[in-house]
């Protein structure tokens, strides 16, 4: 099955099945997808996620993104409203003390995000909303503007959960730089003058492997182990754990 869904109307759209886990699992195909803005989707794109059981779709844009470039609506799928943005600004503060703050441009905002109180009620809202995809051929969409920053935060949540390997993550969250190549509509929907221009530099701004593997460093700084964030940052314990792999793994 294809990695990248060139749908109509979607940007950066990906299917997160088939990556192999350390429990010898793979995610099983037709469960997760993440992208970027879906505010154009054509009704043969519509058709397809139909047929590819799309049954939620959460949003991670702030108010105002999903007022001015709203979501396609249908009847086969639920929107749900989960703004990462605005951040409550603890995170920044315990990011920018990690080091004194010496990572890259988006490594430093990943980090405010996941450590921030706000960015984890986000994240954590995104795993209550996976545990209760519980039926085959049932699937969850989860986006923001670009798919690569807040939906990319996401992924690794997701994935790293899963027991997947961090090297096969970060591969993951690259591909977001293959997907923005010489692309004008990209530039069109992400470059909007009507947007928040912070967001918008953060959308246009190349990812890198520093940005997302330092992630890994402020959960582990913080919370000594990912397992531990999951449980008191994300609500994750290891029994919801062991729910979350056999609805996504086999």
């Amino acid at each position: 099955m294809k990695r990248i869904l060139n749908l109509e109307g979607a940007i950066n759209l990906r299917e997160l099945g088939g990556y192999p886990t350390k429990d010898s699992t793979t995610i099983k195909y037709n469960k997760l997808l993440r992208s970027g803005d879906i505010s154009n989707l054509t009704t043969n794109s519509l058709n397809y996620l139909k047929k590819y059981g799309l049954k939620y779709v959460i949003d991670f844009r702030s108010n105002q993104e999903q007022q001015t470039w709203s979501d396609v609506t249908s009847n086969f799928y639920r929107i749900y409203s989960d703004p990462v943005y605005p951040l409550t600004g603890n995170g920044d503060k315990l990011a920018g003390a990690i080091n004194h703050g010496d990572y890259s441009y988006l490594g430093l905002i990943y980090q405010s995000v996941v450590l921030d109180k706000h960015g984890q009620e986000a994240y954590r809202f995104l795993f209550d909303r996976l545990l209760n995809n519980k039926q085959d051929h049932q699937s969850l969409l989860f986006h923001c503007a670009a798919g690569k920053d807040r939906t990319g935060i996401g992924a690794l949540l997701i994935l790293k959960a899963l027991g997947v390997d961090d090297e096969i993550i970060t591969k993951d969250y690259l591909l977001t730089n293959l997907m923005y190549q010489d692309s004008d509509e990209i530039e069109a929907t992400l470059n909007d003058d009507n947007g928040n221009q912070d967001i918008n530099k953060m959308n246009m701004t190349k990812g890198d492997l520093e940005s997302i593997t330092s992630v890994f460093e402020a959960i582990e700084h913080y919370y000594s182990s990912f397992e531990n964030y999951l449980d008191k940052a994300l609500g994750i314990d290891q029994t919801k754990l062991a729910e979350l792999k056999r609805i996504y793994t086999e």
